[in-house]
């Protein structure tokens, strides 16, 4: 038996072929009960669309492009699940790539992602290669990036603003007596990274009465890195009149590998030492103690995003903007008041 085609549906619903193909691309121009007949019929029928034949009439593909560094990491899952939910509902198709956090795979990505006509990109990376941002302005390709620190320059982007997230974080710990901190950077090629420790790093600087000069430690922002552990091994080597009281990890991948490497020697959260994360994953709420932490509101930046982009793709096109999200302090059971010694 042939397969329906798109006459197929255009007799049955008694309407024309282009009628037909404004419902398939979601077009508002046809009236609801007219639609509802469509697709109706395309039910009936069992009608597939071939995703060609629909970006050759329409000059869109419906489809976008996500490029995330890690889709194991919680972090980047709920930006990518959010922004499948949101691109499912608007009728768009989502392929979501993943870098590891190289840099370098990025344009390969890019290259790879363009082959298949997609409407737009998002790059929701660690790291980055400014290049690319020449190559999207080169091909005319709309996009959103997470927190690339371009302010909007040649593309839409979601910023992240640290400081004042930092700053409750700061003066919680300094309440619970704590002068002598750690604060365990993630590895410096990494453009957040660098973002989160000069934040810390400035907040720290407006508050030199209250605190010591910090001990900077660097990790990976996987769970489970060994410099976690190697870390904590060097806190216990320090004298306890100089070991930091709180250990202020730039994610929660990395605070929830110190409290492990910690809870194995024997150390007790936040009795001897305090630990705090950022981000607010969720297995922050569900580690043993419970994790004090940063929380950025990855629903609403995913939400955000996704809108930048499909105005982008739907309407005119517009000077590219930036959107600011800040950080929210979220006490639970890692910190507690400093160790005197």
């Amino acid at each position: 038996m042939a397969r329906p085609t798109l006459l197929d549906v255009a007799k049955r619903a008694n309407v024309s072929k282009s009628t037909v193909s404004l419902v398939l691309n979601h077009s508002d121009r046809i009236p609801v009960h007219t639609a509802e007949r469509v697709w109706a019929s395309v039910r009936e029928l069992n009608y597939v669309p071939s995703r060609a034949a629909r970006a050759l009439q329409s000059g869109r593909s419906r489809l976008l492009g996500l490029i995330v560094s890690d889709i194991t990491n919680p972090y980047f899952a709920e930006l990518t699940r959010t922004v499948a939910s949101a691109a499912n509902t608007a009728g768009y198709d989502l392929v979501t790539l993943d870098t590891n956090y190289d840099p370098a795979i990025l344009g390969a990505h890019l290259e790879h992602l363009r082959t298949h006509r997609i409407d737009g990109l998002f790059i929701f990376t660690t790291e980055r290669d400014l290049a690319i941002l020449k190559e999207l302005e080169l091909a005319n390709l709309p996009a959103v990036l997470l927190n690339w620190g371009t302010t909007g320059a040649t593309a839409n982007e979601i910023a992240v603003r640290y400081d004042s997230g930092i700053a409750a974080l700061l003066d919680h710990l300094i309440a619970l007596g704590h002068r002598r901190l750690a604060f365990v950077a993630g590895p410096a090629a990494y453009f957040s990274a660098e973002g989160r420790a000069e934040a810390f790093k400035r907040t720290v600087a407006q508050r030199s009465v209250s605190l010591d000069a910090p001990i900077y430690w660097q990790s990976d922002f996987r769970l489970g890195a060994e410099a976690d552990t190697a870390l904590v091994d060097e806190w216990l080597a320090m004298e306890e009149t100089r070991r930091p009281t709180a250990i202020v990890a730039s994610n929660d991948l990395m605070a929830i590998s110190i409290l492990r490497a910690l809870y194995v020697r024997g150390i007790a959260v936040p009795g001897q030492v305090s630990v705090t994360g950022m981000d607010d994953i969720v297995f922050a709420s569900y580690t043993t103690p419970a994790l004090t932490t940063l929380r950025l509101p990855r629903r609403q930046m995913a939400l955000h995003a996704f809108e930048m982009l499909q105005q982008q793709i739907e309407r005119e096109p517009s000077t590219p903007a930036s959107i600011a999200v800040e950080l929210r302090l979220v006490v639970r059971e890692s910190t507690g008041p400093a160790l005197r010694g």
